[in-house]
């Protein structure tokens, strides 16, 4: 499995990453082990490293159906609300298996730290993250059974930045297994393919080391590294510029009927090495990096 889903035409996937992923819904699944196994998986580290885009990806090839939540969900007007949620998500998504309409789920919640997060330096926490803790607590101990009644156990996947803001005793070993996320430079290069993958492997090895030289020399902190964020942004730009060649040169109402009539124009022949390097200089320079940027230190 783990090689089928490695590599696709259109995205690169880590094998660490899968790893953790797939042995935390495996065993989530087992029905006769004799160790203690975390129900939460929380996959942490920079902002822009693509944690969520690799963990959906990894579920979706493994045929695991998402309940999705977001840590702005764990806030609300109305005390309680939001640990209902969780809780109704987790019940639902058992249902779902029990009903057939799929054999593996997962409870999958992005951005954890943006909802749950303490605030101050108190470490302060509002009325309803405190019960949303609660209720992940609940789950965490007792996952087969919510609301008085006996469920199917669902595997619980975590994703944010910073961790050390959540509630210590959720966050522990035995609660949660904890994986950090940062790309290791052959990672990099292959994820960066992934999204070029017009260029050979030794050309995105170039453009990446070129990039990060160039950047060094004129940025006023020399310890921040590009993300995987910054380059998909870059294609995204790379697309705009060559999308309003098109519009420029047939007309925007031929441009629009030829996209509607699905005759796409095929930009990929335009894209090389120098080229990416070039625009990607430029983009860094143009006052749009500081969004694509982490301090590496």
């Amino acid at each position: 499995m783990l090689q089928q889903l490695q590599k696709t035409s259109q995205f690169y996937l880590s094998k660490r990453f899968q790893r953790v992923v797939v042995l935390h819904v495996l065993k989530n699944n087992m029905r006769r082990v004799d160790v203690q196994v975390p129900l939460l998986l929380g996959i942490h580290g920079p902002t822009g490293e693509g944690k969520t885009f690799q963990c959906e990806q990894i579920l979706k090839k493994m045929g695991v159906k998402r309940f999705l939540l977001s840590g702005g969900q764990m806030e609300s007007p109305v005390p309680g609300q939001p640990a209902h949620l969780v809780r109704s998500t987790y019940l639902r998504a058992g249902e779902s298996i029990r009903g057939g309409e799929c054999s593996l789920a997962v409870v999958l919640v992005n951005d954890v730290d943006t909802g749950l997060g303490s605030v101050g330096e108190m470490g302060r926490y509002t009325i309803n993250q405190q019960t949303v803790f609660g209720e992940l607590m609940h789950l965490v101990d007792y996952p087969t059974s919510v609301e008085g009644k006996e469920t199917l156990r669902v595997p619980i996947i975590i994703t944010g930045n910073d961790f050390t803001r959540l509630y210590e005793p959720l966050v522990r070993a035995g609660r949660m297994t904890a994986f950090e996320w940062v790309p290791t430079p052959e990672e990099r290069v292959e994820i960066v393919q992934g999204i070029f993958p017009e260029l050979s492997h030794d050309e995105v090895r170039r453009l990446i080391a070129g990039l990060a030289d160039k950047l060094k020399a004129e940025l006023s902190n020399p310890n921040k590294m590009l993300t995987i964020a910054f380059f998909s942004h870059l294609r995204s730009n790379l697309l705009d510029e060559d999308l309003w060649g098109e519009v420029e040169s047939a007309g925007l109402n031929k441009a629009i009927d030829r996209i509607l009539e699905g005759k796409e124009p095929d930009f990929s022949t335009g894209v090389n090495h120098e080229r990416v390097l070039s625009k990607g200089l430029e983009l860094a320079r143009s006052g749009q990096l500081i969004n694509h940027m982490v301090n590496s230190s």
